[in-house]
């Protein structure tokens, strides 16, 4: 602990420091995070310093110091859940008061700015609530109010007022004997009739900025309490764009394909960037480069930026699925050394869920500790970030206090949205609102990168950089669409194999791919590969390597190889899916042109057992049907069938609804962050659910070989320690690796045996459970996943 001082004030906020210190410094950080904004609002500059002083205040309470000062840890848990010793309500009533004494010197009427000051500080601890009912308080609450405010220190809190650092510290300046808590629960309870009306408004700068002012406020919190060098949250790293030259410029194979690679990267790249344009689109075919592209006019983006404003950009790479995370980091990682730079986690940061916390920097040869990396990695505190969708949506639209803490980040961003066509549609009309309010507001860019590019913004919203001709150069495959519907076992007994070509047969369920791969399998056992969700993660990323590799002939695969993952065959089947996803699946069709011509086709499998196509198991049959008005033929070539992508958009968009997206813009223009749930349908911004949970779905943990018994013997000692956050940060740890054993598979008709709360299957069982060809064995019927 720090030495007290006779002029310290002797009130804590945590064990090691001083409740002036932490909220000076609290202070410090979120004014430098707004000051590097741009953002030049005095207003909103100071009514974000009342909200940061004002979240700890409650700390100063007896009650609070008392159970910060018990060392016996039976007695400190018992006064922790005391509501006197709580102090997150207490805060957001000073940062009421001071706020409505500070906007009445300024003469402005403004019940928002009263509302954000009571419920950030309220909420700092918690996830957002409707804030149509964070106004009421109920006699209990009030009494517990006066109590606490009567056991505070008064010359302590002197003292603290005086030991405080701040800008414009005047305006924090009160006594405690001026707060009357009944006079403030009547001027709040007005407040609400406000808050209703806020729906009428329709606007989304209520919502943003309350979420901007929150992010602000958790970032700076949690990163003051634990981080040491505070020169991590502010990096400004400059990287050229000429990096992604000098990397392709490593290239030296001359083809036809990778000229046309570098004419399409040369021609967008170096195209004149308008900041005052802030979404783009990058709509080029599968296999062109949409990665390096994206990444370069990113850096462009950012250097413009940086030059002409002043203004450090972060750049935060956005994909929809795990695999190809890897798979882009790993570009991304290589880029950055071939320019002899060393790509520590300043420059380059990879997070999504299963990341374990591991945060290092040149400048310290060593990982920070745990709970340094845990902050310093879901901070985005990094120049480039690569993280899932979700991440990034959740962190754009939700309630959640540990995901929005991260928004600020957007606000000095570009934003690439690889395969942006992954998004559902019921969600575009909803992104659309947000991200151009968002980039009205702020230096926030957004690429949207795709080859199947969905109609989310209107044409005078967005700035098109693919051109349409990198379309009508490639000639790379033959599109047939079989409409005779088939079972499995007839298709395959009409397949003929040629032994001089390589296959890809992408199915719509793990099911149906089991049971094509067993037929093949007979005939092809050496040169054939399988692909699922039902297979551990490890092994999974080993066999699409090979796949990449070509050291397989045969490939039987789910959809999850459709969107990003650089494979090449000559010939693709895909059972029938929508016209986004069988346009992705084309693209693993002579994908570097190696040969004349691939082919492409289209069937219709059927579930023989339950009579039901396979397709209609996981897809919305509106999407099937969409798919099918526009595929009128029986052939095309690849650039006939890519320019039906804009008819088949133009068709869903005349048959599928924007209620859903609709409903959550009323729940955002409502600051209606949560509520009681009811089934289907959308009560509040909780309800936004970027990729819906599987509930027959459980994850089981596969102890495949002897790395997975250490590492389920290392989590069995984990489950073992008591200390709850103890027990959390000694699994995070291991995590990342735990979780490459882990899948998530439906285990109603064979289910393993539950330890330590998880499903576990033992090598000694694995038969039981687990084929090393296949992965899960599931007993009965089909099942609806990939």
């Amino acid at each position: 602990m720090q030495e007290i001082k006779n002029l310290n004030s002797n009130l804590l906020s945590h064990p090691d420091r001083f409740l002036e210190n932490h909220t000076s410094e609290v202070i410090e950080i979120a004014l430098n995070f707004l000051n590097k904004k741009g953002i030049s609002d005095e207003i909103l500059k100071d009514i974000l310093t009342i909200i940061v002083f004002s979240h700890d205040l409650g700390k100063s309470t007896q009650f609070f110091q008392d159970y910060l000062k018990k060392e016996n840890i039976k007695e400190k848990s018992s006064l922790k859940n005391k509501p006197e010793t709580q102090h997150a309500l207490f805060g957001g009533f000073i940062g009421f008061y001071l706020s409505e004494r500070y906007l009445k010197q300024k003469n402005i009427n403004d019940p928002f700015l009263l509302a954000i000051s009571f419920v950030l500080p309220k909420r700092h601890h918690s996830n957002l609530k409707n804030f149509l009912f964070e106004f009421d308080f109920d006699e209990h609450e009030i009494q517990i109010l006066k109590k606490q405010i009567q056991s505070i220190n008064l010359k302590n809190f002197e003292i603290f007022l005086n030991n405080l650092e701040a800008e414009n510290k005047e305006i924090l300046k009160f006594s405690l004997n001026d707060i009357n808590f009944d006079e403030l629960v009547h001027k709040l309870k007005k407040i609400k009739k406000y808050i209703r009306q806020l729906k009428d408004k329709k606007s989304l700068d209520y919502y943003i900025n309350t979420i901007f002012l929150f992010s602000l406020l958790l970032d700076a919190d949690k990163s003051e309490v634990v981080i040491k060098d505070k020169s991590l949250l502010f990096n400004e790293i400059y990287i050229s764009p000429k990096v992604v030259d000098n990397y392709i410029n490593t290239f030296s194979e001359n083809s036809s394909i990778n000229n046309i690679r570098k004419k399409a990267y040369d021609e967008i790249t170096n195209s004149n960037i308008d900041l005052s344009k802030k979404i783009y689109t990058i709509t080029l075919p599968t296999g062109i480069g949409k990665t390096l592209i994206s990444f370069k006019l990113a850096l462009r983006i950012a250097e413009k930026v940086k030059k002409e404003k002043g203004i450090d950009l972060k750049i935060i790479y956005t994909l929809p699925f795990l695999s190809i995370i890897e798979q882009n980091h790993f570009v991304i990682e290589n880029i950055l050394k071939q320019n002899k730079m060393n790509p520590d986690n300043t420059i380059l940061l990879k997070h999504h869920h299963l990341t374990g916390f591991s945060y290092k920097t040149n400048k310290n040869e060593e990982e920070f500790d745990y709970d340094t990396s845990r902050i310093l990695i879901e901070g985005w505190n990094a120049k480039i970030i690569i993280t899932t969708f979700q991440q990034f949506f959740y962190s754009l639209i939700g309630n959640k206090n540990k995901m929005l803490r991260k928004f600020h980040k957007f606000t000095n961003s570009v934003v690439i949205l690889d395969e942006v066509q992954s998004i559902p549609y019921k969600y575009w009309l909803l992104l659309k609102e947000v991200l151009n309010q968002l980039s009205k507001n702020y230096n926030f860019y957004v690429i949207l990168s795709t080859a199947t590019q969905p109609l989310i913004f209107e044409e005078n919203q967005y700035t098109e950089l693919g051109n349409k001709k990198y379309f009508k150069t490639f000639n790379r495959y033959n599109v047939f669409f079989d409409k005779t519907t088939k079972t499995i076992e007839d298709f395959y007994y009409n397949l003929k194999i040629d032994n001089n070509k390589t296959y890809l047969f992408i199915m719509n369920t793990v099911n149906s791919a089991k049971e094509l791969y067993n037929l093949l399998k007979e005939d092809f056992k050496d040169e054939i590969i399988f692909l699922s969700t039902h297979i551990i993660p490890r092994e999974r990323l080993n066999r699409i390597k090979r796949l990449k590799e070509q050291k397989k002939r045969i490939a039987i695969t789910t959809q999850l190889v459709e969107a990003g993952v650089d494979i090449d065959f000559d010939i693709v089947y895909r059972d029938l899916a929508p016209f986004d996803s069988l346009n992705q699946s084309a693209g693993r069709c002579n994908r570097e042109q190696k040969k004349p011509k691939g082919d492409f086709y289209i069937i219709k499998l059927i579930d023989e057992k339950n009579n039901r196509h396979y397709y209609s198991y996981i897809y919305d049959a509106i999407l099937i049907n969409a798919t099918e008005e526009i595929l009128t033929n029986d052939k095309y070539s690849e650039k006939e069938f890519i320019n039906l992508v804009n008819d088949y958009y133009k068709q869903v968009s005349k048959i599928k609804s924007n209620n859903t997206s609709k409903e959550l813009l009323e729940m955002l223009y409502s600051l209606k962050f949560s509520a009681e749930k009811e089934k289907n349908k959308i009560n509040s911004i909780e309800d936004f659910i970027l990729i819906k949970e599987d509930y027959y779905k459980q994850d089981v943990f596969i102890e495949i070989n002897q790395d997975a018994n250490k590492i389920w013997e290392e989590f069995s000692r984990i489950w073992k320690i008591q200390d709850l956050f103890q027990r959390k940060k000694a699994f995070d740890s291991i995590k990342s690796e735990f979780y490459q054993y882990v899948i998530s598979v439906p285990i109603q008709e064979n289910p393993p045996e539950l330890k330590n709360y998880f499903y576990y299957v033992s090598n000694s069982i694995l038969e039981n459970y687990y084929d090393l060809e296949t992965g899960y064995k599931i007993k009965g019927e089909t099942f609806w996943i990939f």
